[in-house]
């Protein structure tokens, strides 16, 4: 696959499974797109989802490598009860 290539993996809007993948040079890529699919899981046509492959692990591979947040002093607590600690 060509360095400009972007392999584009489409989803079933109703169950998320994947339905169809296709390759798109990336100045013609439109991810807004508007897909009618077959789903095989639903048995029906559906609206399909575009989505770039190997985003969703390389955003989730990204926020492992942040450093541990000093800002909170309850680490522990859900995110509704951290108290921000401010450094004069």
């Amino acid at each position: 696959m060509p360095a400009d290539m972007i392999a584009v993996i489409q989803l079933c809007g109703v169950c998320n499974s994947e339905v169809g993948t296709f390759f798109e040079k990336k100045e013609n890529l439109m991810l807004s797109a508007v897909d009618d699919v077959w789903c095989a899981t639903c048995q029906a046509t559906v609206s399909a989802i575009r989505d770039i492959e190997g985003r969703k692990s390389s955003a989730e591979k990204e926020v492992e490598s942040y450093p541990l947040s000093l800002l909170y002093s309850e680490p522990s607590a859900s995110p509704s009860q951290h108290k921000p600690v401010i450094a004069l």
